[in-house]
């Protein structure tokens, strides 16, 4: 484990001290997972007292469930769902799907860690990720659901729009999935906020003619596999 930081004044209204303690959290779970991690090592590296993780968080799985659903971790919009509000042309409504979707990826090793906590759950899990599931990623997969069948005049989501959904959404995944190999084969295109930004624009195109072959494909009346 890294030495300790040196220490820093807390705040009197607590700020700081959660903010650390969730940046100790982050660090330490996805390093040694929730199990190996104690409460003194967490408060050590957070530079507070013991009672701090209970006053901000209740006890240690609290501040670990708290790393899946806090915003200045998961990076998650107030508003999961406005990128599909009704009006909103579908190439704008997809830049912002994916401009939300990968800003954490501006946030650089911090990524990485968020990641490596997301596998060690999902290796292990201790039922957290399930509820990121149905607090995050459950809305923003049904709202890109009510945009497609919007977008392509449908009666419903069927099992094609379900297939289209999840390839839209994997295109970004797959940054934060296979980050280290990315940052290996083509490190420019995750080097600085503004690459990003230029992914952000190139996946909203490529998922507009996704959208566009799908469409195409309804049109010769095939049937779903």
């Amino acid at each position: 484990m890294s030495p300790a930081a040196p220490h820093q004044p807390v705040r009197a209204d607590g700020i700081d001290a959660r903010q650390r303690l969730l940046a100790a959290g982050l660090a330490l779970f996805a390093e040694q997972g929730f199990e190996k991690t104690s409460v003194r090592a967490l408060a050590r590296a957070a530079q507070v007292n013991l009672g701090a993780i209970s006053y901000y968080f209740g006890d240690k799985e609290g501040l670990y469930r708290a790393l899946f659903t806090d915003p200045a971790i998961c990076g998650a919009p107030q508003d999961l769902v406005a990128f599909a509000e009704p009006g909103r042309a579908l190439p704008a409504a997809l830049r912002m799907f994916y401009s939300e979707f990968l800003a954490p990826l501006k946030r650089g090793d911090e990524a990485q860690l968020v990641m490596k906590l997301h596998f060690r759950e999902m290796a292990d899990p201790t039922g957290a990720w399930a509820g990121a599931v149905d607090a995050e990623i459950r809305p923003q997969f049904e709202a890109l659901l009510r945009l497609l069948v919007r977008e392509l005049a449908l009666k419903r989501a069927d099992l094609d729009l379900h297939r289209l959904a999840l390839s839209i959404a994997g295109l970004a995944v797959h940054f934060f999935a296979f980050h280290d190999g990315v940052k290996t084969l083509s490190p420019s295109v995750l080097a600085t906020p503004r690459a990003i930004d230029a992914l952000t624009e190139r996946l909203a195109g490529y998922a507009v003619s996704m959208v566009e072959g799908e469409r195409a494909r309804r049109a010769t009346g095939r049937p779903q596999d």
